[in-house]
């Protein structure tokens, strides 16, 4: 698997230097995003890549905004329409725009969204976030990669998981303390979990990351590719 950081800065971030929430993950035989951010439907189109399906981790909107875009984009071009797994809730605002622009998806709710994508299987794990959130495994049969969107650590099904994974994409959305907010700080993450790779971090904090992790742990930027 290839796995592809599209955007990787918070819902706090600010400037182009690190888009919302997004990670592309390629196989064999198929292209899932999880999360779908602001801007990260630009990313794509610079790739070249059109998705197979979408995986929402939670409703904040620096996770899914950026779908209408690509919708758009699908319907421009005459695309296949796009599959959404997703928390409950999503296809409601979908439906609040999509007939003044003329756009549409395949919608898949649960409160664990599931699938299996080609040769991708895709599970969901509960996270402990400020709403109804999950994480993501994302497995080929041979390696597997967890990505878990926004949490609060210790997060118990999420400490469960990691020990299986192959790679483990963390959130990391302030230096110190950030539980008030249901996130998980630099700090807690190197605690928690060894190695991650760290990701929806704010841009303005960025020196600050980079003192506190040092050879601890990968810090996602925007472009970044990891061959798992």
């Amino acid at each position: 698997m290839k796995v592809t950081f599209l955007g990787t800065g918070s819902g706090s971030t600010k400037g182009s230097a690190r888009f919302k929430s997004g990670i592309l993950i390629e196989s064999k035989g198929a292209k899932v995003v999880l999360d779908f951010g602001s801007g990260i439907h630009m990313r794509l189109e610079d790739l070249g890549v059109i998705p197979d399906a979408v995986f929402v981790t939670h409703l904040h909107i620096d996770h899914f905004s950026g779908i209408f875009d690509h919708l758009v984009r699908r319907k421009i071009d005459n695309i296949s329409p796009l599959r959404v797994f997703t928390l409950k809730e999503f296809g409601r605002i979908l439906e609040a725009v999509k007939n003044s622009n003329d756009i549409d998806a395949i919608v898949h709710e649960s409160r664990f969204p599931n699938a299996t994508i080609e040769d991708l299987e895709i599970y969901s794990i509960e996270a402990c976030h400020k709403i109804p959130a999950v994480s993501y495994v994302v497995t080929d049969g041979r390696k597997s990669v967890i990505y878990t969107g926004d949490t609060a650590e210790p997060c118990e099904p999420i400490l469960n998981e990691i020990p299986r994974a192959d790679l483990v994409i963390h959130e990391a959305s302030c230096l110190d303390d950030c539980k008030a907010w249901g996130h998980t700080s630099i700090k807690e993450a190197l605690r928690y979990v060894e190695k991650p790779v760290l990701t929806h971090i704010p841009s303005q904090i960025e020196k600050g990351v980079q003192n506190l992790v040092g050879d601890k742990a990968i810090i996602a930027r925007d472009g970044m590719s990891i061959d798992v």
